[in-house]
């Protein structure tokens, strides 16, 4: 396959060439391994230390090193960059491997920043890669892909905290229920309006239709109605009257709320929609075509499923409060 038509599928794809694109997952899978107290020995500390300081690489950055390993393993197997496996990354790293300066270096990057010039530093960054490959599920060959979408639905860290969004929106509708039941607010027609408009939109949301057998998986389509329901309700709250404080109204801050638990999977949802598209299109052929329950298990890992599910049933809450908003007038 030629260079260009790679490039051309992860533009398609994630909107970015492939050096980005694998930059930006090796990014995450770095600073992951520094928030679990990894020394730079390899062993971890115990459980609960602080970190300490930022880790000084002593390979420039640790990042680019790791992206241009992934990067690598994608370029010479032909796949999308989130497609090479934790283990093709890794065998790049044994001291018996060629160098990664002696093969194909990305385009666009600015090699300064990796350190590819010492097959010692390559091997010594392949502690990273280990160590997710050892957190991570291990039902089969784990993608870069799948165990940065695994990350990204882990709570307890500041980039996989989807959780919070979600108890904040609970907490949002017990106050509003606190007030109303005291007396301290009561619907107006126009909030009861909107209610009354956005529920339906929640029902179809957590109804669990049957997806179409010529269409996406389920998994993907039940992300991306999640996903899409975000801006909706945040057009909603907008449109509401705020309190006296300027602060947005009960109604407004419930809604707001469960569009801020929603975006939390907007940008996943976006990419599966578009690797499955690409993994129906070009990724398989007449002879061997696309299995959506084979892809799913191999692309949507368990956390995303939970996330997945808790913030459905969110929504589901979300629908039974603005029935009783509505209701309540």
């Amino acid at each position: 396959m030629d260079r260009d038509t790679w490039e051309a599928w992860h533009r398609a794809v994630y909107g970015c060439g492939a050096w980005e694109r694998a930059c930006r997952q090796a990014e995450l899978l770095v600073a992951w391994h520094d928030l679990q107290g990894f020394a730079l020995g390899g062993s971890a500390v115990r459980a609960g230390a602080r970190p300490g300081p930022r880790v000084k690489w002593p390979w420039r950055t640790g990042p680019f090193t790791v992206g241009l390993l992934f990067w690598r393993a994608a370029h010479d197997t032909g796949v999308l960059v989130d497609r090479a496996t934790l283990v093709d990354a890794l065998r790049l790293c044994e001291p018996a491997a060629t160098a990664l300066a002696a093969g194909p270096v990305p385009d666009d990057a600015d090699l300064h920043w990796a350190g590819i010039g010492s097959v010692a530093a390559v091997a010594a960054v392949g502690r990273v890669v280990r160590a997710h490959l050892a957190d991570g599920e291990q039902q089969f060959a784990v993608t870069l892909g799948h165990r940065a979408r695994e990350l990204r639905a882990t709570p307890d860290w500041d980039r996989g905290d989807w959780q919070t969004p979600v108890l904040l929106a609970r907490r949002a509708m017990g106050r509003t229920d606190d007030l109303r039941a005291a007396g301290a607010w009561r619907p107006t027609a126009e909030e009861r309006s909107a209610a009354g408009r956005t529920g339906p939109d929640l029902e179809r949301v957590t109804a669990r239709t049957p997806v179409p057998a010529d269409g996406p998986p389920a998994w993907v389509v039940r992300a991306a109605r999640v996903a899409r329901l975000g801006p909706a309700l945040t057009a909603v709250a907008d449109r509401l009257p705020g309190g006296a404080d300027g602060r947005p109204g009960p109604l407004a801050e419930v809604l707001g709320a469960a569009a801020g638990a929603c975006a939390w999977l907007s940008t996943g949802a976006d990419e599966l929609a578009r690797e499955w598209e690409w993994e129906r299109e070009r990724g398989s052929s007449p002879d061997r075509p696309a299995d959506p329950q084979a892809w799913e298990l191999a692309q949507v890992p368990a956390a995303l499923r939970t996330q997945i599910e808790e913030t459905e049933q969110l929504l589901g809450a979300v629908g039974v409060f603005l029935w009783q908003v509505v209701v309540s007038g």
